[in-house]
């Protein structure tokens, strides 16, 4: 009887402890409306649902006011040096992840995959320069070629890159060193 109690006890604690640490929480964020404005207040992260954070955003204002918000309603949000901006993706409006700013945008776009009735997450990775309403889609066997036309103006530094396969830890390296290069000319 009291190894039955104990048992239970522990997977109540331990229930317990696994909701704690996949609580749903508030996070002092950014959202910037449909008339471009920035309002400050609090972003809802739920860290088991990485990829609602590319469908919608829940969004409570400074005086408490809580929305669920779209990406064809607001034009981006951000939080914890976490950046997304809201344009289309076949078709479709979604927020799009920015992982590198300046001269030239690198963008994160995670999607749902369905494999043997199991979904699962992948990312495409999409560069633009500002202000472009369009994104080119990275190609895993052509980035180098993408890139060095985009980065026409320092060839050294799309040529640099000798990996032979798509990294994006090496691609996010190399977009960033294009615009520390740009910022300073």
């Amino acid at each position: 009887m009291k190894t039955t109690k104990l048992f239970l006890f522990a997977l109540l604690i331990g229930g317990l402890c696994n909701f704690s640490f996949a609580q749903i929480t508030f996070v002092k964020g950014y959202m910037i409306n449909d008339k471009g404005d920035t309002l400050k207040g609090e972003i809802k992260m739920n860290p088991k649902k990485e990829f609602d954070q590319y469908n919608k955003v829940f969004f409570k204002d400074e005086s408490g006011v809580q929305k669920n918000y779209k990406p064809d309603k607001v034009k981006g949000y951000g939080f914890d040096n976490k950046h997304f901006i809201a344009a289309k993706y076949e078709g479709d409006m979604l927020f799009y992840k920015i992982l590198c700013n300046g001269k030239l945008m690198l963008y994160e776009m995670m999607y749902e995959v369905m494999q043997m009735n199991e979904i699962s997450y992948k990312s495409d990775y999409y560069v633009s320069n500002p202000g472009d309403t369009e994104y080119t889609k990275l190609k895993q066997n052509k980035y180098k070629k993408q890139l060095a036309e985009l980065m026409k103006d320092n060839p050294d530094i799309a040529a640099g890159d000798e990996e032979k396969k798509f990294e994006i830890e090496k691609v996010l390296e190399l977009v960033n060193q294009y615009n520390d290069w740009a910022k300073s000319k």
